[in-house]
């Protein structure tokens, strides 16, 4: 209505009419905006980024901030001092590795709230129903992709946490009365200990065989200070072990343990076993038992074990992908005699001669085959074996299959390193892994098996763990094929020929 006399009166239109009004107008603009939708909310794949770009300054600049940060921390951490030994120091504390596996997780979970964050600011206002399936795909896709690679530092730190509270020992104190153990309350844990001495066991125990016999015995002993290594190899045919008085046995074969060839070196664990009621409060009688021998033997204490059986060898070697070994000659694959009786087992294959890729069931036939070849052979493929196999340890290729080594190592290995420990044995085979190492093997051609000389035994051990290991050989030493004198002769033919009473580079062995 109008007022009488007087000019017509307009209202404001009102905000509803407002609305339809622009509605009507843009109707042609449903679902614009959504480019600028996806182009920011990819963005947000740096965390802060896309809030930055969407307007959210304050917010976006604070996460965009600490990620700046935190990135700057960890390249510090990467190329500062020992990043490497830090990080092994990480993966052997079972706490630290359940915190990280959390942190990380947080980490992915917050990473995917800024993209969904992004995508709910700069959502389209009216998107099509297309529109809404895209950006619930972009974002769904956005996140998986954040959280796919966080997964498996989760999944690697849990796997991790649970080799390390799994296969070593818990608790305090050394796992043996007197054994060589880390201070790690100094700044070198391995300070007051100078040498370690581990005890390297392969067991051959298994459903077609009776109880346990160690196939392989070598012992490590470690200079700590500067990682030299040198591997002590004993026969399993050795006879006349000696007992030494602390240990049970010694009651019973207090000469040794003498009874022909029946009484060898290997049978000693089973020995043990059937005489368990010696061993009072003692769960591995076998193993205390071949540990006090062997250290008898070779006149050095035994700090520490480790144990690991032919079928966790061969799943080891197939996880890391299997092993390239120069095969000396055609070897058999079965063979030998079943247990007990003098019927032969068939040969069922062969590995040829040359060098050769070796998976984890030819592997473990190269190193314990023993048709057409005696003792010593297999102790040289033996340790043929373990040195092709640290040669070719690839930390990548081992990062990808880690899940599948830990598995192995897991099930198959034992040894009584403390857990406390842990991170001075990190220091310590670094200092490993920049020194030497050698390899002194006890064969008929160095002893007899027979009717040993125990006392040459220890004066070539004492020998080879006190004497400093040759230097490396020149260029021009190299070229003409001449070595150190003190661990040489010289043949007639005027080839340099090892004094095999001498521990010799262990890489030479193949």
């Amino acid at each position: 209505m109008h007022r009488a006399g007087g000019p017509p009166r307009h209202r404001a239109p009102s905000q509803r009419s407002r609305a339809v009004t622009a509605r009507a107008r843009h109707a042609s603009a449903r679902g614009e905006g959504f480019g600028r939708f996806a182009a920011v909310t990819i963005l947000s794949l740096v965390p802060g980024a896309g809030l930055l770009a969407a307007g959210r300054r304050r917010v976006g600049a604070v996460i965009l901030a600490v990620v700046v940060v935190t990135l700057a921390a960890a390249a510090a951490f990467a190329v500062t001092g020992d990043a490497t030994g830090r990080a092994l120091r990480l993966a052997v504390r079972p706490s630290d590795l359940l915190v990280l596996a959390v942190a990380v997780g947080a980490l992915a979970i917050a990473w995917c709230l800024t993209i969904v964050a992004t995508a709910l600011t700069v959502k389209p206002e009216q998107p099509s129903t297309v529109q809404t399936v895209l950006a619930a795909v972009l974002v769904v896709a956005l996140c998986v992709a954040v959280i796919a690679p966080t997964s498996v530092g989760i999944r690697y730190s849990l796997i991790q946490r649970d080799l390390v509270t799994s296969l070593f020992a818990d608790g305090n104190g050394t796992p043996v009365a007197g054994a060589a153990s880390p201070d790690s309350e100094k700044k070198d844990p391995w300070a007051s200990t100078p040498r370690v001495n581990m005890l390297l066991l392969g067991s051959d125990a298994g459903a077609d065989r009776t109880g346990v016999r160690t196939d392989s015995m070598m012992v490590a002993s470690i200079d700590t200070k500067t990682g030299d290594t040198v591997l002590f190899s004993l026969p399993r045919s050795l006879q006349k072990a000696p007992f030494p008085t602390k240990d049970p046995l010694h009651t019973v074969w207090p000469d040794g343990f003498n009874c022909g060839d029946v009484c060898l070196l290997n049978a000693v664990w089973n020995q043990a076993e059937q005489h368990r009621d010696l061993f009072a409060g003692d769960p591995n009688p076998g193993l205390t038992a071949t540990r006090d021998v062997i250290a008898e033997i070779l006149g050095i204490p035994i700090d520490y074990y480790t144990i690991i059986d032919l079928k966790g060898f061969q799943s080891l070697v197939d996880a890391m992908g299997g092993v390239d070994v120069n095969v000396p000659r055609d070897i058999p694959i079965g063979g030998g005699k079943v247990d007990g009786t003098n019927r032969e087992r068939p040969i069922t294959g062969w590995i040829r001669k040359g060098q050769r890729h070796l998976n984890g069931y030819e592997a473990l036939w190269f190193s314990r085959s023993r048709s057409g070849a005696d003792d010593y052979d297999r102790m040289r493929r033996q340790r043929c074996m373990v040195s092709s196999l640290l040669d070719q340890t690839n930390p990548v290729q081992l990062l990808k299959k880690y899940p599948k080594l830990a598995k192995v190592a897991k099930n198959n290995m034992s040894t009584d390193v403390p857990q406390q420990d842990l991170e001075a044995w990190v220091d310590l085979v670094q200092r490993i892994q920049g020194g030497s190492v050698r390899s002194l093997p006890f064969t008929n051609q160095v002893i007899s098996t027979v009717n040993p000389d125990f006392a040459a035994i220890r004066a070539m051990v004492k020998e080879a763990i006190t004497a400093p290991p040759p230097p490396s050989p020149t260029p021009s030493a190299t070229a003409t094929g001449t070595s150190t004198p003190s661990a040489t002769a010289t043949t007639g033919t005027g080839q340099a020929k090892p004094d095999l009473t001498k521990a010799q580079d262990f890489s030479a062995v193949c």
